[in-house]
Parts: C-alpha cells; structure tokens; sequence
C-alpha cells in the first residue's frame, strides 16, 4: 500500500459521499413545501438553456425502489386496505424520525478513512518488521521448534507476533512502538490528533448512541487524516509521498 493510493482512495471516498450527501439533501427538499429550501443549496434546478422548474409541479414525490419496498417490508407488517392513502402511498415513518442524511454519511466518512489510515500504517510496519528481522534472531526458541518447523517458518512466525502486537496496541502505544525500529514518533500534536479521531471511530463502532456526525465534523476528520497520513509517510520513508497530487500543503493546520 502505496501514501499516494492511499490517499487517492481516500479522495475518492469522500467527495463521492459528500456528493451524495448533497444529492440526497436536495431530493428531500423537492418532497416538502419549503418553497425557500428548493432554491436553497444544495438544490435541484434546470440546466442554464432549460426552463425554470414550474414551481406548481413542486413538491415531487418519490417512487420507491425494489430495495426500499424489500427493506419496507421487513420492517413492517403488509398494509391494511385502510392504511393505503387514495394516491396509493403508504405511510412507513415521519422525516423527523429518520436518522439524518449527515450522519449516516459522516460516519462512513470516518470510518473509512480511518480503516484507510490504520491499514497504511499497519503495512509500512510490516514491511521495516520484515527489512529488520535480523534483529529477532537472538529470540529463545526450542531445538524441538527448529526441527519441527524449519528456522525459516521460526521467524515468519515471530515477525506475525510481533505484527499482530502492534496491531492491537492504542494509537499512541503504536507511535512510541516505531522507535524499536528505528523510527521517530510523529509530533505530540498529531500524536494527540490521531488518537481523538480513533476515539471517535471507536464511539461510532461500539456506543449504541453516538452523539451525530455532522458533515463539516467528517470533512475535517478526513483531512485531518491525511495529513497524519503523510507524517506517518515521512517518518517511515514512503518515496511516493512525490507522487501524491493532492493540494496539502495549501491546509497544513490540523
């Protein structure tokens, strides 16, 4: 795993999300009667040699895909006759009651960036495990572990203990641990950045009720996450750092 791959998928991710965000706000606004909400952005409207929407056709309403009507009724029982509306609609929940658009985006936001993160960290560890694997040849290991699996196995094994430790080591736990390896930790400030955003992944992944994402809180996080990414990139070598063609330094704060 390359810092420019990485940091392209991370792109990629999060401007498709926001961009969805955008369209799904802009949807719901054309189902409601906030005339002042439809030209509002993020909106809907006409390309510029189209005519303007015809407000007396507004609200729209919206025609459910198969996956919403199978996810309808799992949830709940088939309609009663006299739960079907004389337009034909049949009422599943208030807007109100929804979770809302931000956040379900805004957590898969963090979320994947986050994954994104770890996953490149974990792999420049493996690989300087790998390049300084001599430095485990003094482990105390039994003739019969020798004869049984062959010193070559012996050792993979080790470097897999040793991956795996880490990997289960708290962020600031895993910064301290590159210096067995010869590599300074990233500065306390992105230390201390890296670890607010796993405690935010961790309350998403594990609390029943988080408190919500907001869309600029997860723009924030991702770019927050790239820039930790580079530091981690730096610190380790990562030649193709050149490569990457993201505007980062025009926002180096955190």
């Amino acid at each position: 795993m390359l810092f420019n791959e990485v940091i392209e998928r991370m792109n990629l991710f999060t401007l498709s999300a926001v961009r969805t965000s955008d369209l799904a706000i802009s949807a719901k606004k054309m189902m409601n009667w906030d005339k002042e909400a439809w030209s509002t952005s993020p909106c809907l409207s006409t390309a510029a040699n189209r005519p303007d929407l015809d407000e007396k056709l507004l609200p729209l309403v919206h025609d459910l895909s198969n996956e919403l009507s199978v996810t309808i009724s799992l949830i709940f029982r088939e309609p009663e006759s006299s739960d079907i509306s004389e337009h034909g609609g049949v009422k599943f929940g208030h807007e109100i009651e929804f979770t809302p658009i931000e956040h379900i985006v805004g957590t898969q936001i963090i979320l994947y960036n986050f994954c994104l993160l770890e996953a490149y960290e974990f792999d420049l560890y493996k690989k300087l495990l790998d390049k300084n694997k001599e430095n485990f040849l003094d482990e105390k290991v039994s003739l019969k572990d020798i004869l049984n699996r062959g010193s070559d196995k012996l050792l993979a094994g080790i470097l897999e203990r040793e991956q795996n430790k880490h990997e289960r080591m708290g962020v600031r736990n895993r910064v301290n641990n590159w210096n067995k390896l010869g590599v300074e930790p990233i500065p306390e400030e992105w230390v201390k950045a890296y670890e607010d955003i796993s405690n935010r992944r961790n309350t998403l992944t594990h609390e029943a009720h988080p408190d919500d994402v907001t869309l600029i809180e997860a723009i924030i996080c991702f770019h927050r996450m790239r820039l930790i990414a580079r530091k981690i990139a730096i610190h380790f070598e990562d030649d193709t750092v050149t490569l990457c063609p993201s505007p980062l330094d025009d926002y180096p704060e955190i």
